[in-house]
């Protein structure tokens, strides 16, 4: 009784080649890549940073109009419609389907002027959705607007 440990030759089965192999993990590479940004926790309140970074750019963009073209600059805000714009640039920028936005005070309509010396009335915007809300501050001295972002 002799252990051999030569491989043999075993007709009729038959396994996957390796190409067969590729194929399928590239399949469900790419189904896992297309199913993780809708499924996964981790995007949850992204809408409300990008939504407060892309209205901060809109109120510098307002603040930068109003210094150049040494006149006043109005920012609007239709929280109840879910848009805003300035009067530099009038076509209504809308906000993400869930994200709410209004005035600090709970006003859902309201304007920012910011001055040709590059000042503002100032004020504070907030968004939010359902995970994270999110501030944007403007100062009344400097005219800039911060932002701030929460759970």
């Amino acid at each position: 009784m002799s252990a051999s440990l030569s491989p043999t030759s075993r007709s009729g089965e038959r396994g996957f080649s390796l190409i067969e192999l590729i194929v399928v993990l590239a399949i469900v590479a790419i189904a896992a890549v297309a199913v993780a940004p809708l499924a996964g926790p981790w995007r949850q309140g992204k809408l409300v940073d990008v939504a407060a970074r892309e209205m901060a750019l809109a109120l510098r963009a307002a603040r930068s109009a109003a210094i150049n073209a040494n006149q006043d600059t109005i920012f609007t805000l239709d929280g109840a419609a879910g848009h805003y714009w300035s009067d530099r640039a009038p076509i209504p920028k809308a906000l993400p389907a869930r994200v709410t936005a209004a005035l600090a005070p709970g006003l859902p309509l309201g304007r920012i002027r910011f001055f040709p010396d590059g000042g503002a009335s100032g004020g504070t915007i907030v968004l939010s959705d359902a995970y994270r809300s999110a501030s944007i501050r403007i100062d009344a001295l400097s005219g800039r607007a911060t932002v701030d972002v929460r759970r």
